[in-house]
């Protein structure tokens, strides 16, 4: 087995092995190869002095011969020598996983205690009493998000397109967000907001000030909701003005069939789940994060 970094004169051999957008974000990407044959990758991005592992695939058939481990070990190798602090690997656990997450253990990585409840819909069971038929005041039919524009939920308090959101505003929302822990007593890490969807993800605005957010993040044909929350007291409308936002630029792209995934990380945003898909949504597994220290 060989291990290899995937530069550009060697990319096309490991294309076929790893989703267009995993390609577009990624720091580093190694490779693996057994018998003449691109086998395996893994994608890690630099967030801060950690690596985060977004993507880790071997083919079927050269699994459980130690691919995976020889990936790993290898990433460990290079963030040493770039003196980093550590690796993230943040996935769903479900029996799908059970592979990766003993992979994980096996290879000095120990898991995160917090997790949330990751749910499954598709997109044609986002209720339409919600979505059907109201559009957002100030969007127009299916204006606003794309041109950047941001949507109006009532005076004063606007639902901001990531795309339009200056670094200024979203170092400002996390340092406010780092300041008030999650319902279980964590505080999330959101990382760079070139990780999500420019369009589908909003930043709520009241007067002037950064107050919630509504996450997504695109894989292939499907999309998942990371993270949705609500700083200040918010009415109603508010907070079910950011997930329309996001239902609106999402219907422009979205197939019925295509899956919406929903990281449950508060209670709230559990019981909104339910409701916009009239308890349609099943659920697919925990979130859990494994860390390793150097």
């Amino acid at each position: 087995m060989e291990i290899t970094i995937v530069r550009q004169e060697n990319r096309s051999f490991f294309e076929p092995l790893m989703p267009v957008e995993q390609w577009q974000f990624a720091d580093l990407v190694l490779g693996a190869i057994e018998e003449g044959t691109a086998c395996g990758v893994l994608a890690a991005q630099e967030a801060e002095t950690f690596l985060e592992i977004h993507y880790l695939y071997v083919a079927e058939e050269y699994r459980r011969k130690g691919i995976a481990t020889g990936l790993l070990e290898e990433l460990h190798h290079i963030g040493r020598g770039s003196q980093m602090d550590g690796e993230l690997c943040q996935y769903v656990d479900n029996e799908a996983m059970k592979g990766l997450d003993a992979c994980l253990a096996g290879n000095r990585y120990e898991r995160d205690e917090a997790e949330s409840t990751v749910y499954v819909a598709d997109f044609k069971d986002l209720s339409g009493k919600f979505f059907g038929q109201t559009e957002l005041a100030g969007s127009g039919a299916g204006q606003g998000a794309d041109e950047g524009k941001a949507a109006v939920l009532g005076a004063g308090v606007k639902a901001v397109p990531l795309s339009a959101v200056t670094a200024r505003m979203w170092n400002q929302f996390l340092k406010k967000l780092e300041s008030l822990p999650n319902e279980d007593g964590t505080v999330p890490d959101l990382n760079v907001k070139y990780l999500y969807d420019q369009a589908a993800s909003f930043l709520l605005v009241k007067r002037g000030e950064p107050e919630g957010c509504i996450l997504l993040e695109k894989q292939d044909a499907d999309y998942i909701l990371s993270y949705f929350c609500i700083l200040s007291k918010a009415a109603p409308a508010e907070m079910m003005g950011l997930f329309r936002a996001s239902y609106q630029v999402l219907k422009k792209y979205c197939d019925p069939e295509d899956k919406i995934y929903i990281n449950a990380l508060t209670e709230t945003t559990q019981k909104m789940v339910l409701q916009m898909t009239d308890q349609k949504a099943k659920t697919v597994g925990q979130a859990a994060a494994r860390y390793y220290i150097y």
